[in-house]
Formats: structure tokens, sequence, C-alpha cells
């Protein structure tokens, strides 16, 4: 019986068009939420997958032993591909030559991800390659060729074997981007290793343990795996790597949550709107009902079936619709790249679905129950029933779901907290400010019987509405600002950290007589160049006179002096400069005199070892001690091509001990073959090459940027819809205003005009305040998820108030203009 009268009255209310408005907002927040989850989804997908190669897999675990049997059987088990390899430092000789090299032992897996590519001599063609060292070769960097003096083919012998030089190692994928690392590299077969009897007891080795696979598989075996790992253990993946390609996965991620997470905002903000609506118009039949005998429980079981009918049909649309134009978004998407993006997984669907449900319901709980005791009088006295429109409860349900669903987005309590507070103070400032503003409006002195008169009364009268509608102009137009200058300035910003010649290789290990040569040579070949930056190996031995901990290999790292300060742990790459070096921000403190025993140190490093300014370091380089005192502690732009240290010293401590030098440079293509030929006539020199490592981090950006620009018409759209609402809203009390007006005798031309001004009041001052609000909102989100200097954007506060005008204005002009063309006679049966 209920569901029946429910079905019944939502069959009618349906052809009247008396559910448009809330039909409209929950379809079209489900059809955002799905599409910019889907979009988001899928293009985050795209770049963990593009950078996972540079890792060779999905997951890594390193270990400084080898794992139990055991764990790599239930990995298998598990439905994951694996692949093994082992890495230490050895000596290479071959024929009267010597170089030590760092030895890469792989098994027929690797790599799981990305590519390996060869050469078949120096002058030949990279090529792409699935092949695996057979047992008895290896294959070599060009470096080491040119280090020990050797052809391909050649025998080089490495502990107690002897390999034959088969191939030119031309590229790994997760070769390391260390700056510092050696460029002089061996892959072997890992069944060798054995028989160079090189690895010892107490050998520094390194074993790596790669994983491909699902998300799925992936998580359920580090579930199994984490309760066993050990101190000197690491699981990790592409965003746990130091280097640009994690930086740029790990900042691509928090555009695209924050830009979903505005699309998020606005579709809730357009269903509190139009629930509410949805609810104040139901005032009147459930009048009607009780005044014809329906009891309360009877009119409670209709109405939520009824709104459960609104709900589910209002989510069915919005998923159809959804599905339909992230299809069509995606596929513009791909073209643009040029490449397919992978399916989206269930959680947008299940997102979408979910905001529909849980903010068509608990928008609409608390004004639902307040129809129940709608008094039958409310048939005579129209007024009856109004004052159950104010409740705290509706406020706090409303609150608390809008901020749960931002936390389940953007899974960061961080960015939803910066977001909803922001947000929160817009609101509570606005209602109190607007409230002010329009109760005093009657002070202004303007002469009755004008537009601008006629405007103001009408935002005096609604004083609490029009407040509400300001709180929801403001929100709607601080998110579209937000986002446009997210997609400005921010991703600007990020570009301009890798321009057209930013340095993509290093030359390491030159010499002080080198300099010159190498200078000249790269200057003849069109080659740009930074300064040369001289590095000195050294350790911190102590702290204030207290010393630090230390390992030298496996067993000793696991054996740490507990009474030891922690430290590094390992030695370290020093550096003297006489001024501070670009992309490095002194956060506190000031710059070292360099002709004082001083020293400026990372952030990050300084905390981790416990320092602060003023704390005196004691450094071992060789058998020789020095000391140096903390005056600054750095920030220091990693995601730079630029050579960056944790530690800087004065020249006056550090310019007495040898050293070698490092140099970024800028090589065109046609000048990559002269590179060559400067390792050639400088085999001590090594080039550490990040081209793929450059190309994959501007793919990020390029795909962050299309992405963000898709949003943003979709929020675009959101924004518009909230306005819809807000102006829907109040449709009924402007019928009313225009029966009076006209009665009284007012023109129609004076009756147009106010409703214009009025609106233009309303968008001013929305405009005004989402301007200020977007830009403390930008200050904090540059500063603490960016890790960009914060900056005030001027241009914001002249957009944001004459947006604000025009925007609200002309969409709310035209939703009431069909009203103000209908004669009084239309109005009053439409009343």
């Amino acid at each position: 019986m209920w569901a029946k009268l429910a079905f019944k009255l939502f069959r009618q209310e349906l052809k009247r068009g008396e559910l448009n408005i809330i039909l409209l907002a929950i379809a079209l927040a489900v059809m955002t939420v799905m599409t910019l989850s889907s979009i988001t989804d899928r293009i985050g997908l795209s770049i963990n997958q593009k950078s996972s190669e540079f890792i060779a897999a999905d997951r890594g675990l390193q270990s400084n032993h080898k794992l139990p049997e055991e764990f790599l059987t239930k990995a298998i088990d598990d439905g994951l591909r694996t692949a093994t390899w082992y890495g230490f430092d050895s000596m290479l000789f071959a024929k009267d030559e010597m170089q030590i090299a760092y030895i890469k032992a792989t098994d027929e897996g690797y790599p799981l991800k990305g590519q390996l590519k060869l050469k078949d001599s120096f002058d030949g063609e990279e090529y792409v390659t699935d092949a695996h060292p057979e047992p008895g070769n290896i294959w070599l960097s060009d470096t080491v060729f040119y280090s020990l003096n050797i052809e391909v083919g050649d025998e080089v012998e490495i502990g107690e074997a002897i390999f034959v030089a088969e191939k030119i190692l031309a590229e790994e994928p997760d070769a390391p981007f260390a700056i510092f690392s050696s460029s002089r590299r061996v892959l072997m077969n890992i069944a060798d290793v054995e028989k160079t009897q090189v690895i010892q007891p107490g050998s520094r080795v390194s074993y790596r343990y790669l994983y491909a696979g699902t998300e799925q598989q992936l998580d359920d075996y580090y579930a199994w795996l984490k309760p066993q790992l050990l101190e000197n253990q690491r699981w990790y993946g592409v965003k746990d790597r130091q280097g640009p390609v994690s930086d740029s996965v790990n900042r691509a991620e928090r555009f695209l949550l924050l830009a979903g997470l505005l699309g998020i905002m606005l579709a809730a903000v357009a269903i509190a709107v139009s629930a509410r609506r949805y609810c104040e118009r139901q005032y009147d039949p459930v009048a009607m009902m009780k005044t014809l005998g329906g009891s309360r429980v009877t009119i409670r079981n209709i109405y939520i079936i009824h709104l459960l009918l609104v709900t589910l049909f209002s989510v069915a649309i919005g998923l159809l619709f959804g599905f339909v134009l992230q299809v069509v978004a995606i596929d513009l998407l791909s073209e643009k790249m040029g490449k397919a993006l992978p399916a989206a997984s269930f959680w947008p669907m299940a997102l979408a679905t979910f905001t529909g449900v849980i903010c068509a319901v608990m928008f609409s709980l608390k004004p639902l129950m307040d129809l129940f005791d709608i008094p039958p009088m409310r048939v005579l006295r129209r007024n009856l029933g109004d004052s159950l429109k104010v409740s705290k409860l509706h406020l706090l349900l409303a609150t608390l779901t809008v901020f749960a669903l931002m936390c389940l987005f953007s899974r960061s309590i961080m960015i939803a907290g910066i977001m909803f507070v922001s947000c929160a103070l817009l609101a509570a400032m606005l209602f109190g400010l607007s409230r002010l503003l329009f109760t005093s409006s009657r002070k202004l002195g303007l002469k009755p019987g004008n537009s601008w008169s006629l405007a103001i009364a009408s935002l005096q009268k609604r004083a609490n509405a029009n407040a509400v509608q300001v709180i929801s102009f403001a929100l709607a137009i601080k998110l579209i600002l937000f986002l446009v200058v997210m997609k400005n300035d921010l991703i600007a910003d990020w570009q301009s950290q890798l321009p057209e010649n930013a340095p993509n290789g290093f030359l390491v290990n030159i010499s002080e007589y080198e300099r010159t040569d190498i200078a000249n040579f790269l200057a003849e070949n069109n080659i740009q160049q930074t300064d040369f930056y001289a590095v000195v190996r050294g350790r911190v031995n102590s702290i204030n006179g207290e010393l630090v901990a230390r390992s030298v290999s496996a067993e000793e790292n696991e054996k740490r002096d507990e009474e030891a300060r922690s430290g590094v742990g390992r030695e370290l790459n020093l550096t003297w400069r006489d001024t501070l070096p670009n992309h490095n921000t002194i956060v506190k403190g000031e710059w070292l005199n360099p002709e004082e025993n001083e020293l400026s140190m990372e952030e990050s490093m300084a905390e981790r070892l416990g320092v602060d300014i003023g704390d005196e370091l004691e450094f071992l380089i060789g058998s020789q001690r020095f000391s140096a005192k903390i005056t600054s502690l750095r920030e220091v732009n990693w995601s730079t091509m630029q050579p960056n240290f944790f530690i800087i010293l004065s020249p006056k401590v550090l310019s007495q001990f040898p050293a070698t030098y490092i140099s970024a440079v800028s090589t065109p293509t046609e000048s990559k073959r002269a590179l060559q030929q400067l390792v050639r006539n400088h085999p001590s020199v090594s080039i550490i090459d990040v081209d793929s490592m450059i190309k994959q981090v501007r793919s990020t950006i390029d795909q962050v940027a299309t992405a963000i620009s898709f949003v943003l018409v979709i929020v675009v759209i959101c924004g518009a819809l909230v306005l819809v609402s807000q102006v829907q809203a109040s449709l009924h009390d402007r019928m009313q205003e225009v029966v009076i007006l006209r009665t009284l005798g007012a023109k129609a031309t004076l009756i147009k005009n106010a409703v214009l001004y009025e609106f233009v009041l309303l968008g001013l001052f929305a405009g005004i305040a989402a301007a200020l609000f977007s830009d403390v909102a930008l200050l904090i989100v540059q500063y603490r998820m960016f890790e960009q200097l914060g900056n005030l954007h001027p241009a914001m506060w002249v957009y944001g108030p004459v947006v604000g005008a025009i925007f609200v204005a002309l969409l709310g002009y035209g939703l009431v203009a069909k009203t103000l063309r209908k004669n009084t006679q239309g109005l009053v049966r439409a009343l």
C-alpha cells in the first residue's frame, strides 16, 4: 500500500516537473563523481604504469640478505610475476687494465617492466632486447669498454671467472638516478655469480626482488609479507624511489586528487540545496494528507520510499551519463596523449553511487523528518510550518557528510582538511557578513521607487535566504577560481622546473686538470653546461663531540653500537660553495661565511640527525678530521635536474682536500655522439644520462594538465548547477513579490532591473569573498601539498568579483526571466 502510493506520487511529480531540481542535482553529482573519478583513476594508473618501468617492476623488495625460498613461492602462488637481481661492486681486469664497476647479476625474468637497450658496436644504433646474458657472457656499459680499452668480444676477468664482453649495455630501465652513482655497469647472468667467488662473508651486496601484478595481488602479498620484514629490508614502489620520476608521480596524484575533490564538493553543495528545496515542496502535500486522515507513520513510510525512488532513479541516470561521458573523455584524452589509457577500476562507480545515495539521504533526512510535524492547518494558513526550516542537526549532518566524502575521495585528511576548513570558514564568515550587510541595507539612503532601492529591499527582506545563497555562490566561484589558478599557475610552476633547455645528463668524476679541456670541448659541440661542482667523499664522525653510528657491511649494520648516536651510516658527497646554489632556499639561519669553518645542511637531513643551528659536526675524510658549525638549514628542490647536496661547506674547510668535479649538461640529440668521444678522450669521466626520466616527467605534467582542463569544464557545470538550484529554490518567493509589485503598479522595467541588480550584488559580494578565500587556500596548498613558495594572485581579485557579478547575474536573471514574462493571472495560478 505504502509502496504503491509512494510510486504513484513519484510518477505524478515526475510528470509535473516537481522533481526536476533534485533529480538533476543528484544525477549530475553522480555523473560528475563518476566522470572525474574515472579520469583521475585512469590517468593515475597510466602514470604509475609508465613510471613503474623506472624500477623495472610494480613493486620491489630490497634486502641485505637472500630471502627465504618461501617468499618467492608465495608470490608466485598469489599470481605475481617475479624476478631477482644482486648488485655489488667488483674489480674488472682486461689485458693490462683494471677498473672497478657495479655488477648487476639478473635472472631470466628481469626486467618485469621497461626495456633493456643494447648496442653491437660503439657507433651502432641502440635496440631493444628481450634477451638475457647467457652464462659466460656479460654486457658492459660503454664507459667500461673505454676504461679497460677493450672491444666487443674481448675477455674480461671478474674474480675467479673469465667472461666474454658480448654487448654494449646502452640502457637499463631501473638504473639509479643518483648522479654520483657509477655509470660503469655490468650485466651478468645470476648463475655466474658463484663461480666468480666475489661474494664472501661480510661483502656488501644488495639483493633486489621484483614483483609485477595487479594492485590487489600486490596488496595481498604485502599484507602477508609485512610482518616478516626485517629492519634492513624495504618494500618499495616507484613513488618511494628518490628522484624526479617519483616526485612527479606523487605530485601528479595530488593535482588529480585536488581537482576531483573540487568537483565532488560542488556536487555535494548542489544536492544539499536541491534536497532542502525538495522537502519544502512537500509541505503542502503532507498537510493535505493529514487533513484527509493520513497518520504520521503512513506519511513517513510513503515519503521514505518516495525519497529512495528519487535517489535510485537519479543515481541510475547519473551513472549512465557518467559512463558515457567518461568514455568520450577518455577517447579524447587518449587521442591527445597518443596512447590508450588503462581500464578504470570499480572504485569510480562505487564512489559515485555512494556519493549520490549518501548525499541525498543525509541532506534530506532532517528536512524529511520535519515534514511529519507539518500541522494540517497549513492547508488554510500557509505560514504554518515555516519555523521548521532552521535546523542545527541538519547543518551538522550535511557538514559531516561532505567532510566524509572529501576524506573518502582524497584518502588524505590533510588535503580534505585544507579544503574543508577554508570552505567552512568562508561559509561562516559570509553568513555573518551577509546578514549584517542585508539587514543594514535600509541605512544606505537610496531613494524609494528606483531599481537599486528595490533590489536592496529584496535583499533585506530575505536576509537569511540571501545569506545562504551568497554562501553557495561564493563556494561555487571559489572552487572554480581555485581550479583555474591551479591549472594556470601551479602547473606552470611545475613546468618551469623543467624548461626546454633543462640538463639531460651529468658528467661526473672530472679531475681538476680536465676541467678546462672538457669545458672547451662542450662549447665547441654546442653543449650547454652548469658550473663545475667540487665533490669530496667524507663521513660525519661525531655531532657535538658525540660519536655517530655507522655501518660498513650487512653484519655491522645489524650489530650497530646501540650507545652511539644515530648517523648517516655511509659516506656523503660533500662540496663547497661561496654562494647559495639555485633551487636552494634557506629556511633557517644565515648562509655560511666562506672564511669560517661553517656548513649549510639540507633540512630533512638535519631533522633525521637531530641537529640544529649552532651544532658542530666533525667529518672524517680518509684519516683527516675537521669540524664545522651549522649556520643554516636549506630546502632543496630535488626535482630539478641540477647537482644538489645534503651538506655544503665553506671553501676554507674543504678546498684543501683533493676533489673530483661534476657538471650538468644539456645535450641536443645531434650532439649525443660527441659525448661518446668525450668519454673516449677522458676515460675516467662518467656520463649519467637522464633523458628518459625528463621525458617521463614532462609526459606526466602534460597528462595532468590535460586532465585538469577537462575537470575544469565539469566543475564549471557543477558551479552553474549550484547557482541554478539556489535560484530555483527562491522562485516561489519571487513570484509572490512580482504579483504584489504589479498589483501596486510597478512597471515591468523597474521589476526586471531590480531583479538583475539583486543578482549583480549577490554575485559581486560572493566573488569578492571567493577571491579572498581562494587565494588563502592556494597559499596553504602551494606550501603544504606541492612544496612551492606561496604567492598571491592579484588577477584573482579582479576576476573574482567581475566573474561573480556577471556569472550570477546572467544565470540568475535568465532563470527568473520566464517568471517575469508571465502575466499576473498566470503567476497567481502558479502559486
